[in-house]
């Protein structure tokens, strides 16, 4: 771009300033917006698709168990937001916020690419690439952060405040729908797409946020000729710490020589310029601010953990549909869409006529105190949840329970207690006393060719679930133990386990292995059988480990000896029945010989009860929790860009990013000292914090003094002229000289 097409826009600008203040000329929006907010959609697609199915990643894929896989899944998240602050220090300081941006795009498009590559199996070790992916990625998504937001708003000037306002709106929802899209379709790509011979395909499901990030890239480069560009400031950081320091010092030894001034910073006035003790004044008059902002995002942030595992706990079947609890935090983004439109054009004109949340504080503490109430409504839910939880016994005490797979009712005579268990059922003794050898009498009256009284000594131990089988031979009676659990499964699945008694001629791991066969609508699961002979007629008495499997109807599938065969070869084609588990159950499932015509018969009995609670009465947390983050994060973003100084806008908005960092380390800090036996207590906790934190926003809010900035703003937009070049009062840095030529 010639020096003659230069001074023609930077003309045209200050025309348009000019007409604007003289109320012949309304300013356009700016149509390099749209280029910003599609590379914004881009990014916050391939960044929320890549960490959709990240967890999954980690622990099936390369293998770490779940608590290393969580402390990777957070520090990455923290690093996210760690990072901002060295972004913003490039963009202010030196390269300006379009280079900034779009240097570490690229570095952030490469960290996408290296991580799709390190999950092609057998390609490239794939721990150490994948991690380097990650830390790239943390660093790309974290150095272009504080600087987008500011640099849509650097496409405004001075009469622009309400099209501001309206960008920062547009500017959240292109975040949302982004991660709308990407949270739906990239599990979609990794477990219903086979490829490189596995059952799921994560180079896919990384891929698609790889090439996402690619066009963002291009997308911003697009615009590059319609862009307002505002140049750096100079090493603007190092010389606020600098001036911080010498104040400092010349403070103290002031107090010595008597000599007072108004403020702190005053005592910089020596070395350093006015201008710039006026603004570090601004930023450290909003970063005191800051200081409550925290607490928000440990509540907010628990979204995608405390209320996801909140949902594990839940029934997610509505109708056919069901619901996966890591899916209902698509209500947030949701909702976020929706709710931007409604509060723009309803509720902030209504409530401003009734001269209410018309100032950006006030709308900032209101969203916090909705937020500190979307966890009061979380907790009252986690108690009717935890009322339906299974409970451990207590301290001396064990649980037991009995199946009774004979053709008769069984007689349990104990210390504790005397109980009829009728044929193909399961009783649960509770508060069994452990460490204590108790004998149990088993009395089969109504069976015929069985002994008819039986004696078994059990020695449990303290808090130990334990199951025991009574089958016979259709001599003897024959007890099977089983060590039992009374955990609910993860994620909203089913646990169950096979426990059968066969009168086939199996061969014992490891000469051969035997698996059962469930199968269902969406998946077929294997169950390797564990089993030994229990009596002289070679009946097979054994049970398989607990499998966690999807929630529905299955049908069971016995392994079959083909006699044909010189070695005996098993496979599965003997269909014994059917079951269904529902979401968030613990069941046995016993095969036993049948009566009459069939040969085998199975009977389906429950452990650990199922989630009862709907899962959709997680709604009206969601919506409240959303009403709170668009009026506390939508009017922090604009309220951090129009009170910081022109020299340092980034570094303001990356002061915001870093609050959520601070955020999630809260919510680490509390997990790590495990405060609280019960989640509810918790949450109930969080919402006083909640509560507290923003009383004390509201009132450093109430004496709070805003800053005008829209004159420096035109300032640094308008700049006087001189023999036909601008003449910059700022810092002038050569490497920025031909940023338009870029």
């Amino acid at each position: 771009m010639s020096s003659e097409k230069k001074e023609d826009k930077k003309s045209k600008n200050s025309k348009d300033l000019v007409d604007n203040e003289s109320g012949t000329q309304k300013l356009s929006y700016p149509k390099s917006i749209f280029f910003i907010i599609g590379n914004e959609f881009c990014e916050r697609f391939s960044y929320y698709g890549m960490k959709a199915v990240l967890t999954l990643y980690l622990t099936l894929i390369l293998l770490y168990d779940d608590n290393t896989a969580t402390m990777i899944y957070h520090l990455f998240s923290m690093g996210c937001y760690f990072t901002p602050i060295f972004g913003a220090m490039l963009a202010d300081s030196l390269l300006g916020k379009f280079r900034t941006i779009f240097y570490i795009s690229i570095l952030y498009a490469g960290g996408n690419i290296v991580l799709a590559l390190a999950s092609i199996p057998n390609f490239l070790p794939m721990i150490p690439i994948s991690m380097a992916g990650l830390a790239l990625i943390a660093i790309g998504t974290g150095g272009i952060k504080p600087c987008v937001s500011a640099f849509g708003g650097d496409q405004f000037g001075p009469g622009q405040e309400r099209q501001l306002q309206r960008f920062f709106s547009l500017f959240y929802l292109s975040i949302n729908a982004g991660s709308l899209l990407s949270t739906f379709l990239t599990p979609i790509l990794r477990a219903d797409v086979h490829c490189f011979g596995n059952e799921t395909c994560y180079p896919l499901a990384f891929g698609v946020p790889a090439g996402l990030m690619v066009i963002a890239v291009v997308l911003f480069l697009l615009g590059k000729s319609l862009y307002k560009i505002v140049p750096p400031k100079g090493n603007i950081v190092i010389t606020v710490i600098k001036c911080i320091c010498h104040a400092l010092g010349r403070k103290s030894s002031a107090k010595k020589n008597g000599e007072r001034k108004d403020h702190w910073l005053d005592y910089a006035d020596d070395k350093y310029d006015h201008k710039l003790i006026g603004d570090i004044k601004d930023v450290l008059h909003v970063l005191k601010l800051y200081l409550p902002l925290p607490v928000f995002w440990a509540l907010f942030d628990q979204q995608g953990s405390r209320w996801t595992l909140q949902a594990t706990r839940m029934d997610g079947q509505i109708g056919e549909f069901l619901i996966k609890p890591d899916q209902m935090q698509v209500i947030n983004p949701l909702l976020i869409i929706v709710f931007i439109p409604l509060f723009e054009y309803i509720i902030y004109p209504v409530t401003a006529k009734c001269n209410f949340l018309t100032r950006p504080l006030q709308r900032i503490a209101i969203g916090g105190l909705l937020t500190a109430s979307s966890f009061v409504i979380a907790g009252f839910l986690q108690l009717r949840i935890e009322n339906t939880l299974p409970v451990i016994p207590a301290s001396g005490f064990a649980q037991l329970g009995v199946i009774n797979t004979l053709p008769c009712k069984l007689d349990l005579i104990s210390l504790s207690s005397n109980v009829t268990i009728e044929s193909n059922e399961l009783h649960i003794l509770k508060d069994v006393k452990a460490d204590v050898a108790q004998n149990i009498t088993f009395i089969t009256e109504s069976c015929q060719k069985i002994s008819e009284k039986n004696i078994y000594t059990m020695n449990l131990t303290s808090q130990q679930i334990q199951t025991l089988l009574v089958t016979s031979d259709d001599k003897d009676v024959i007890f099977h133990e089983m060590e039992d659990t009374l955990k609910k499964p993860e994620k909203g699945e089913v646990n169950v386990r096979i426990v059968f008694i066969l009168k086939q001629n199996l061969k014992e791991p490891p000469e051969m292995n035997s698996t059962f066969k469930i199968v269902g609508k969406e998946k077929e699961y294997y169950l390797p059988l564990n089993f030994k002979r229990d009596s002289p007629s070679d009946l097979v008495i054994g049970s398989t480990d607990y499998e966690r499997i999807l929630p529905g109807e299955y049908s069971l599938y016995l392994p079959v000896a083909n006699d044909s065969l010189e070695e005996k070869f098993f496979h599965m084609d003997e269909k014994v029945g059917t079951f269904e588990g529902k979401n968030g159950g613990g069941y046995i499932v016993t095969v036993a010989p049948g009566n009459g015509t069939n040969e085998h018969e199975i009977q389906l009995h429950t452990i650990v009860q199922p989630n009862k609670i709907a899962m959709y009465l997680q709604i009206p947390q969601y919506v409240v929790i959303t009403m709170g983050e668009i009026m506390f994060s939508i009017t922090g973003l604009e309220f951090s860009y129009s009170q910081a100084p022109v020299s340092m806008k980034s570094v303001l908005q990356a002061a915001w990013l870093l609050t959520v960092a601070f955020g999630n380390l809260i919510v680490v800090i509390i997990a790590k000292l495990q405060l609280f036996n019960r989640q509810s207590l918790e949450f109930f906790m969080f919402a006083c914090l909640m509560a507290a934190d923003m009383m004390i926003f509201a009132i450093m809010g109430y004496f709070y003094k805003y800053v005008n900035q829209d004159q420096e703003e035109k300032e640094a937009i308008e700049m006087p002229q001189k023999n036909g070049k601008s003449i910059s009062n700022g810092i002038r840095n050569e490497g920025y000289a031909d940023d338009t030529l870029m």
